[in-house]
């Protein structure tokens, strides 16, 4: 029963990342350069116009914090609880923490699915 446990622990990050979505793929979404959503992209005077999740900040400070909270988080098993990154939050609800592998799994599946205009918009959080 043991070992079937530790498997387990060892497999769902090993399928997770067999998936094409990984920590680095996912924060590269987020912060990478164009055509990820890091850069600005548009006419800065439409409507349109993408300002970019970088923004003022330093964009290594930003990968290396997604990875950090991405990986620390595939190293805790647990449940995805109340956590539900395809709830938009709202600007006065505190940006959650990714406490485990399933949150981190589902989190990943939220970038994956979303457009850089909705990351920007407090979908599929934490965006830091």
């Amino acid at each position: 029963m043991r070992t079937t446990r530790i498997a387990a622990f060892v497999v769902i990050p090993l399928a997770l990342a067999g998936c094409g979505k990984d920590c680095q793929a996912t924060c590269t979404k987020l912060y990478g350069t164009a055509p990820n959503c890091g850069d600005p992209s548009g006419d800065p005077d439409s409507e349109s116009y993408f300002k970019g999740l970088v923004g003022s900040e330093d964009r290594d400070e930003k990968m290396a914090d997604c990875m950090r909270a991405c990986q620390d988080g595939l190293q805790v098993p647990g449940e995805v609880g109340d956590y539900d990154p395809y709830t938009r939050r709202s600007a006065n609800e505190e940006v959650p923490d990714l406490e485990n592998d399933r949150q981190v799994a589902l989190w990943m599946e939220c970038i994956d699915e979303h457009s850089c205009v909705k990351l920007s918009q407090n979908y599929c959080e934490p965006v830091w």
